[in-house]
């Protein structure tokens, strides 16, 4: 190689490396493998997922509405049914709602419950992504094992709702969107219970029409350090 050839593959390669695509550059010249940048998987999937594709990719997604009871079991919610108010570790109380799903790829569901008031319109939502557990009889669901796996709904302390939280009629809705971006969308209405008998006169004062934040609970306990952590206003959102 001349000595202005030599001189000139140099220029080449410092412009190169300025620009910061030395590596592609060398690549292309033989002179090593190309490098690539990584790519941003985002903050909400969950890595490790390798379940197959559940049901027939050809149909629409199937889903049913699912919700914890007082034993931390699930039970398919229909239209008119009760929903249990439980404890969350973040306090107050919330509906955990989940899905059973068929005909749809497991993997980082993107699953979003909300529950409106059906005279106000207001609602509460939660949302988060999930995978979802295969089951025998070809469904995939919402993990009874994992509350996190089932949208942690807030309802009370009530601040919101100008009844009473329970024995009122409210709209449940869930809504499943897949990776690629397919979602689907069911509701039916429900009427919350306070479910948990060694709970259940904080739930009734908590979740009572005009609770007020801090009010004296339990034979004069005040709630505000159990159930103000849920927020008075967590997961709201006005019409």
């Amino acid at each position: 190689m001349s000595r202005e050839r030599a001189l000139g593959r140099a220029v080449i390669l410092v412009i190169a490396a300025a620009s910061g695509s030395f590596f592609l550059s060398a690549g292309a010249s033989g002179c090593g493998p190309e490098t690539k940048a990584p790519t941003d998987a985002g903050a909400d999937v969950i890595t490790g997922c390798t379940q197959p594709f559940i049901g027939d990719a050809t149909k629409p997604t199937e889903l049913e509405i699912i919700a914890l009871k007082a034993d931390y079991t699930s039970t398919p919610v229909a239209e008119g049914d009760s929903v249990a108010l439980l404890f969350p570790p973040q306090g107050g109380r919330v509906i955990f709602a989940g899905v059973r799903a068929r005909n749809i790829d497991p993997c980082n569901v993107q699953l979003a419950g909300a529950v409106r008031d059906l005279d106000t319109k207001q609602l509460r939502v939660d949302s988060r992504t999930i995978n979802l557990e295969p089951t025998s009889d070809g469904w995939g669901k919402s993990s009874d094992a994992d509350i996190a796996s089932f949208a942690n709904v807030p309802m009370c302390p009530n601040e919101w709702s100008k009844t009473d939280i329970f024995g009122t009629k409210y709209q449940l809705e869930i809504t499943v969107t897949d990776r690629a971006k397919h979602s689907t969308t069911k509701s039916v209405g429900v009427t919350p219970a306070c479910a948990e008998p060694d709970n259940a006169a904080e739930c009734a004062c908590i979740c009572k029409a005009g609770y007020v934040l801090g009010e004296m609970c339990n034979g004069g306990t005040s709630t505000s350090s159990s159930s103000a952590s849920s927020g008075s206003g967590a997961g709201g959102m006005s019409p």
